[in-house]
This record gives C-alpha cells, sequence and structure tokens, in this order.
C-alpha cells in the first residue's frame, strides 16, 4: 500500500518499502513443532497422522441388546424363539473374551465387545427384556433387523491408514480423531512464536500501582492482543527497567523461546535508549524510516533471532507495528483472513499539511467518509478504527482527499493464538 507513494521520499532516509524488505530478509517463519492436540485447532498439521493400533480395537455393539449367532434367529421359521444369556458384556473392559455356543446369547451394551462367534446384535427392543442372572435366564427374540448392528474391527482404521493428513487446518472434530487415536500432541507448522517486550523505567504492568512518573504498559497489551487474534503464539516478556544488563538477560530469554523478538521503547537518541545499548554488540540496524510518525527503527539478529525494534510512544508503536510487524506475522501464518481490510475513503475536515514523507495516521471511518485523528496521545487509540495513508507532498492537499485507510477490526485467525 505504501510502495506507490514512499519511493519519492528524501534518499538519506530508509523508505518504508526498503525498510520492510530488511526485516522480510531476516527470514521470520514457524518452526514445526510439537503442541497438545486441543491447541492444534486451526493450525496446519506438519504429519500425517498414522494410526498405530486398529479403530475400532475390537468388534463392539452398536445398541444395546443381546449378542446372536444369526443361524439361531434368521428366517421366519425360528421367531420367536428363546435363547439361554449366557454372560454379559459391558463397556469398560473384559477380564477375558467371551465365547458364544449355539442356542445362546449374551446380553450386551453398547459400545461392549461382541463375543466370539456371534453376528448379530438384536436390539433389547425387539425382546422380551434384560435379564438379571446369566447362564440359568432366557430371552426371547421377536423380530429381527437388517442390520447386523455390530461396529467391527478396524472399520474406520487400520494398523498404518493415514487418519488425517499433513497440510489439513485442524478442526473440533478431527481433534476428536486424534484423541481416539491415543495422540495428546501432533506437530503443526505456521504458528510461530513471537516474544514481546516493552522498555523504560516509567513502564509499569497493568494491575500494580503507579508512582509519580509512572506509566502502564499499554505496548504490550495491544500488540499481544492482535498477535494473538492472527494466529500467533506469544510469549509476553515483562518490561524492563532502564537497566542494560537487565535488558540484555530480557532480550536472551526472548531470543531463546520466539521466532520473532518485537521489542517497544529505547531506540530514539536519547542518553538511556536502552535496547540501542543492550544491543550494541548484536547483529542490529539502527536506521530512520521516512514515515510519521516512527523514524526511529531497528531491525536484525539478537543471538541469532530476529528481532524488530519500534518506538515507545503507545501510537507510534501501533503504527510501526501495523507498518512493519504485523504484514511478515501475516505472511509467516499463511493466513489470508488475518489480512488488514484496505479501503479508499474520502478525508475531510482540516487541511492537511504539506509534507516530504509520508504519514500513517489514525482515523475514523463512518461510512464512506473519514476524518483524521491528529493527536499522538493514548487517547486517539479509544476512538481509532482504522489508520489513514497520507502520501508525501509539497504543499497543503487541501479540506478533502480521496486516501487508502487500512481497517482494523480484519477477521479473527480460525486458530487463536497462545500465550506461552
Amino acid at each position: 500500500m505504501m510502495s506507490t507513494t514512499v519511493d519519492s521520499v528524501q534518499v538519506h532516509l530508509r523508505t518504508v518499502d526498503q525498510h520492510r524488505c530488511a526485516i522480510r530478509k531476516l527470514g521470520v517463519s514457524a518452526s514445526v513443532r510439537s503442541v497438545p492436540i486441543g491447541n492444534a485447532v486451526g493450525a496446519t498439521l506438519a504429519e500425517d497422522v498414522v494410526a498405530d493400533h486398529a479403530l475400532p480395537a475390537f468388534d463392539n455393539s452398536a445398541v444395546d441388546g443381546f449378542a446372536v449367532r444369526a443361524a439361531d434367529v434368521v428366517g421366519p421359521e425360528h421367531l420367536p424363539v428363546r435363547l439361554l444369556v449366557s454372560a454379559r458384556s459391558v463397556a469398560g473392559g473384559q477380564p477375558a473374551p467371551l465365547h458364544l455356543h449355539p442356542g445362546e446369547s449374551v446380553q450386551v451394551m453398547t459400545g461392549a465387545a461382541v463375543p466370539y462367534g456371534a453376528d448379530m446384535v438384536i436390539p433389547v427392543e425387539g425382546t422380551s427384556g434384560f435379564v438379571e442372572t446369566f447362564g440359568i435366564e432366557e430371552v426371547t427374540i421377536h423380530s429381527v433387523g437388517s442390520k447386523s448392528n455390530i461396529r467391527s474391527r478396524a472399520s474406520d482404521f487400520e494398523v498404518g491408514d493415514v487418519a488425517v493428513r499433513a497440510g489439513t487446518s485442524v478442526t473440533p472434530a478431527q481433534v476428536g480423531v486424534l484423541a481416539a487415536l491415543g495422540r495428546t500432541h501432533v506437530l503443526i507448522e505456521s504458528a510461530p512464536i513471537v516474544a514481546v517486550l516493552s522498555t523504560g523505567s516509567e513502564v509499569r504492568p497493568v494491575g500494580t500501582e503507579l508512582a509519580r512518573g509512572e506509566c502502564y504498559d499499554a505496548n504490550s497489551a495491544m500488540i499481544v492482543a492482535d498477535l494473538l487474534r492472527c494466529g500467533a503464539d506469544v510469549h509476553l516478556e515483562p518490561a524492563v527497567a532502564d537497566d542494560v544488563d537487565g535488558c540484555r538477560a530480557a532480550l536472551a530469554r526472548c531470543a531463546a523461546v520466539a521466532d520473532l523478538v518485537v521489542t517497544t521503547g529505547g531506540i530514539s537518541a536519547g542518553t538511556e535508549e536502552v535496547i540501542r545499548l543492550a544491543l550494541a554488540d548484536q547483529d542490529v540496524e539502527f536506521v530512520s524510516v521516512a514515515v510519521k510518525p516512527g523514524k526511529p527503527q531497528a531491525c536484525g539478529k539478537v543471538e541469532g533471532t530476529p528481532i524488530v525494534c519500534l518506538p515507545g510512544n503507545p501510537v507510534s508503536a501501533l503504527i510501526s507495528y501495523e507498518l512493519f510487524v504485523r504484514p511478515i506475522i501475516v505472511a509467516a501464518l499463511r493466513n489470508p483472513r488475518a489480512e488488514r481490510t484496505i479501503r479508499t475513503v474520502r478525508v475531510a475536515g482540516e487541511a492537511v499539511s504539506a509534507s516530504p514523507v509520508p504519514r500513517v495516521m489514525l482515523g475514523i471511518v463512518d461510512g464512506e467518509g473519514a476524518r483524521i485523528i491528529r493527536s499522538h496521545s493514548v487517547g486517539a487509540l479509544a476512538d481509532a478504527n482504522c489508520v489513514i495513508v497520507i502520501p508525501p507532498s509539497d504543499g497543503d492537499l487541501g479540506r478533502s482527499g480521496e486516501y487508502p485507510a487500512w481497517m482494523l477490526d480484519s477477521l479473527a485467525s480460525s486458530r487463536r493464538g497462545t500465550c506461552i
């Protein structure tokens, strides 16, 4: 969306497209990994799930009734017929296999093993009813249907059958199949782990009491919320103060567990820019990008793991995330549902002033019209439902114009990410 406008900016600044290209070259991708089957819903299987045992593992009854030999009951000359009830078979295990002899029946419950020699189960509704003592009482068979009412061994899967194929987007129903096969974990792909770290001695976790000069960590909250909605898994590292050693340790923890590290704050030209100082010995490039807001940016690798460093102001952090982080996560997820809806909207209101660099501004879309929120304060986030891209210009753009708007209400992924 920015590519038609960003290449006209001054050459001494990196363009948005150039910075995006630098981030893509980091090779952010998801590793194939094992997850509990319940966490795999919506993810893409990275393996064929092969049955290592037959399913069902034994012949079992599909109804409550009596297991019989068809030769004893089939044909009008047989009915009604009285058969000895020699034993009972219930779901949940049988001490020893049961064998059915001519002239006998076995009282059997749904899901229970069918005795050897039986080739039919008569539903209890077609009989005189259940008995209480076995080897003595008899049952009268009144009617016989056309179905055997037996679920045969391996009628679902034989040993070696592929039950669910690699490349499948896992559904809750397929989780049931995996559980029936005894699987507790499966290998999935396209679920990158993103570690998120906010910095600043003034940043405090939500739920704690603030002292003068402190603020809550809004950046991590909004970035994590969108990553989870996209379907990425997230490691949220507690915010670190402006302490270089502490920041290095936090970055090392993030790099050890993540496919991508995202930080906010600590990358400008101040004396306490902790991310810049902590990454001084890493392969990370700190640059100026031709965009407002979000000029200070950084990307590279920390301990071999890709890292993208964003500004600390919440509005700048959100817009930088939309420009530089979200696109590579959506690409790694291969999840088109998470793509931002892009609309062309007519912006009305105060004249848009001249700027040699593109601006990406919070806005409110209402119908086909829109207005720009000019504040960069946290309060601006409360009303915004889009970001509006304003191209560079040598003069004022007037009180109205048509611009692309990225809507902030994309569909959620079929698999919501998890915090790990």
